[in-house]
């Protein structure tokens, strides 16, 4: 059977191979345990023409995205407090505007030596809702919290 790709050239991206940066927290990297890439549905909309129909594309929506991020000491939940006090001063419950907490966050899929090779940016993004986990003393196992993300649009580049 021939061979289609040349292995030297062309490599499979692999899942564990990403980073996820935010603008909002300069400096801070998700080490995320897994995300999900954007996903767009274009809604089809149906028009109804005399005895047949036709169907064109609708609007463009775009997912909200899930991160699980493991917690590290001093470090994740100070983090995505500070930021979600930007959406809300949860002592006063005052609310503010979309300027002050919207930002574009970064889904970067690396090579072998960490070099970004494609790198997704969700514009307009904010947490929708983020889960601290839970504890038990039954287990040893790590951490995590759940983010969830909405954004308005995704670029790849």
């Amino acid at each position: 059977m021939p061979r289609l790709l040349v292995p030297d050239t062309y490599h499979p991206m692999l899942q564990f191979r990403y980073w996820v940066t935010t603008s909002k927290l300069p400096g801070a990297q998700f080490y995320a345990k897994s995300a999900a890439e954007p996903t767009a549905q274009g809604n089809p909309v149906t028009v109804e023409y005399i005895n047949s129909y036709f169907k064109v594309k609708g609007k463009l929506r775009w997912d909200s995205i899930t991160l699980s991020c493991y917690q590290f000491e001093g470090i994740t939940t100070q983090e995505l407090w500070a930021y979600l006090q930007q959406h809300q001063a949860v002592d006063s419950a005052t609310d503010t505007y979309a300027p002050v907490y919207k930002h574009d966050m970064q889904l970067m899929q690396l090579a072998p030596d960490e070099t970004p090779i494609g790198t997704w940016k969700l514009v307009g993004a904010f947490f929708e809702s983020v889960n601290w986990g839970s504890r038990d003393r039954g287990t040893d196992d790590v951490t995590t919290c759940e983010i969830t993300i909405s954004y308005d649009y995704a670029l790849f580049s």
